[in-house]
């Protein structure tokens, strides 16, 4: 058995330089459908990583990155507030060195969300606020340079640092008001009690919250100033950074000692990925459109060079009928077609990877800029992932579309009887 095998394998390897034109035509369909698959796949391995980390580090709601983890009190995911911050934690600073006496964890992130009107003295808009440590929010916004190089959206946020009642406005919100850095402008909120109190801020920056929609509203300040503005001791959440996001399941375990010590609320541990909807979304968009796209250039890969295959066996009717004449049987026939398919398929697929690899790096290398997908206000740059996990099942199912089009030749050679093959013209 191995050595008829070997002999049928020999016989196809011999058939490939037999019929150049054919042999050429296949591995150039092989290697064009596994390079415009793999592409595809690249894009969009690198699209959802890049939404992962958007997530994470920068958000889509304007509040900021989700970071790894979000820890707050059960009660804030199920029911509403009937005074701001009902549902906060208090006595964070020690929940915070607690959790950071973690080996794993890099950093906490504390955070307060509040809402109400900021006025320039002559025009009030209302808002969506956001106080947040300012040092740890650019470490959040720095690690997009995992996308890009350089990539240090870290000094929106900085200036915060440097006035402990500066405030910072989205682009659009800082336009309304006609704004600009050094202005003093008043902030309006409601207090634990329900009174409203108002505070003087200053000014210190605009940003591009990154939604359109968000830059109308966005405000970002110290949370001791709206810890003043509010009356309160309380913060809303805390959002934690791991060092590794890749072992956030088993090191989550390691944060519930912390949390059953803390008895002041009944805390609950949200993984980024639950809290990031925008990215849940995109990405279901994006596997449904490339599943859709990496079928119908599969079916084109497998329907070309079945009607290569077609021609080819009709080209080579006389030969097939000489192999039937001295005693080949039918099947060893259609062995040897669909060892030729086989290796044109590895073939092809060699000659893609080369050609894939290096479109991939041409088009790193020339940093496009991507317009901003609907709603946002940020474009994008354009990069594909040279090598990922879909890799190989992509060649896997070129090489097997290949070898399958070999088939076609059964049913041409069954059809036709010896005589027929041998009088072929």
């Amino acid at each position: 058995m191995t050595h008829t095998f070997i002999k049928l394998l020999k016989l196809a390897y011999r058939n490939l330089f037999r019929n150049q034109r054919r042999s050429l035509f296949t591995i150039m369909i092989a290697a064009i459908g596994f390079t415009a698959m793999a592409l595809t796949m690249g894009y969009f391995s690198f699209s959802v990583f890049g939404l992962q980390e958007m997530t994470i580090s920068l958000g889509f709601s304007g509040e900021g990155g989700t970071a790894h983890l979000q820890i707050a009190d059960a009660r804030s995911q199920n029911q509403e507030e009937e005074i701001p911050l009902q549902f906060g934690i208090s006595n964070y600073e020690s929940l915070i060195q607690s959790i950071e006496t973690l080996p794993e964890i890099d950093y906490v992130l504390p955070r307060i969300k509040f809402g109400g009107l900021i006025s320039n003295g002559e025009k009030s808009m209302p808002f969506n606020g956001y106080g947040i440590d300012p040092v740890n929010e650019a470490k959040l916004r720095n690690r997009l340079t995992k996308l890009k190089e350089g990539l240090l959206l870290g000094y929106e946020i900085i200036p915060l640092d440097t006035l402990e009642d500066g405030i910072i406005l989205g682009a659009s919100l800082a336009e309304s008001l006609n704004a600009e850095n050094g202005d003093y402008l008043m902030l309006y909120g409601t207090t634990v009690d329900g009174a409203v109190n108002a505070i003087d801020v200053q000014l210190v920056g605009t940003i591009h919250a990154g939604l359109s929609i968000v830059d109308k509203f966005y405000v970002a300040t110290n949370i001791a100033t709206v810890q003043r503005l509010i009356n309160t001791n309380k913060i809303s959440h805390c959002n934690v950074i791991f060092h590794d996001r890749e072992k956030l399941t088993n090191w989550m375990g390691n944060i519930n000692p912390v949390l059953s010590d803390y008895q002041e609320a009944q805390l609950k541990m949200t993984p980024w990925y639950e809290m990031g909807m925008f990215y849940n979304s995109i990405r279901d968009i994006f596997k449904l459109i490339f599943s859709f796209n990496g079928i119908i250039i599969l079916t084109i890969v497998m329907l070309s060079c079945w009607n290569i295959i077609n021609m080819t066996t009709m080209e080579r009717s006389r030969e097939i009928g000489t192999l039937r004449a001295i005693g080949l049987k039918i099947k060893y026939i259609i062995r040897v077609f669909l060892m030729e398919a086989f290796i044109l398929g590895i073939v092809g697929i060699v000659v893609g990877i080369i050609l894939q690899l290096i479109i991939t790096y041409t088009l790193n290398a020339m940093e496009i800029n991507m317009p901003p997908i609907p709603g946002q206000s940020r474009s994008y740059l354009l990069q594909i992932d040279p090598i990922t996990v879909y890799h190989f099942p992509i060649a896997l199912a070129i090489v097997l579309a290949t070898t399958l089009s070999g088939l076609s030749s059964f049913f041409i050679i069954k059809k036709m009887s010896i005589i027929e093959s041998l009088d072929h013209v």
